[in-house]
């Protein structure tokens, strides 16, 4: 559940003098200890976990192989854990902040919903696939949360490009998420009704953390304890 892809290219636009790969590193690391504080959220890798295994498996066999990337694409949350590709730590760290803006959603949304609320409506109701209102319902918050993160650290241009349009209305129309909502012109309206509202009352900038925080290894990913 809370399945990502990596998202169009970050360039950066956050307020300060330094470099905006320097900004965007020391905003991700004061966001994942501020996660790891406030969330109690545990990062890990997907490779080193038999569930997502598990779980990578199904898809493969639901979605007649077209899902083949989620342990290698995507991130994937699950109640606490936050699962990443192994390759995480390459990834731009705008990127990375970028994500776990729309996975600290679902965090929230398991302790809303609590396991067994987010299996049955995220998997089950209405219908699993074409239309599954759920899935499609959660997911949607998650990405109206990455439109905002995408406004604050990248600005107006980049929240609003065809890119991340495409992105995230292909996410709801494909395989991805399995089909989770095929009609993708309401999913493009949704957006559009989104940017109107960020245009009338706009998010304010991200702006640097203490410098400290931007050179400890809060962010580092922590080596799987379990087995999923």
């Amino acid at each position: 559940m809370g399945e990502d892809p990596p998202l169009p290219g970050v360039s950066g636009q956050v307020q300060g003098a330094r470099p905006p790969h320097a900004a965007h590193e020391a905003i991700y690391r004061a966001y994942v200890e501020a996660l790891t504080r406030d969330e109690r959220i545990v990062v890990l890798r997907k490779g080193e976990s038999r569930f997502c295994r598990l779980i990578d498996k199904a898809l493969r066999v639901l979605t007649l192989g077209k899902q083949d990337r989620f342990l290698t694409s995507y991130t994937t949350t699950l109640g606490r854990r936050i699962y990443v590709p192994d390759d995480w730590d390459r990834y731009p760290a705008g990127e990375r902040y970028l994500v776990l803006r729309h996975e600290a959603v679902h965090v929230r949304q398991f302790r809303r919903l609590t396991w067994p609320g987010m299996v049955l409506v995220y998997l089950f109701l209405p219908v699993p696939m074409g239309f599954a209102a759920g899935r499609a319902w959660l997911e949607w918050e998650g990405y109206r949360e990455t439109l905002v993160a995408t406004w604050q650290l990248e600005g107006r241009a980049a929240a609003r490009s065809p890119a991340l349009e495409n992105h995230i209305a292909e996410r709801f129309s494909g395989a991805d998420y399995a089909w989770m909502w095929v009609a993708e012109g309401m999913v493009r309206r949704a957006i559009a009704r989104t940017l109107r509202s960020l245009e009338k009352a706009p998010p304010p900038p991200l702006e640097w953390p203490a410098a400290g925080v931007a050179e400890g290894s809060v962010a580092r990913v922590r080596p799987s304890s379990t087995s999923g």
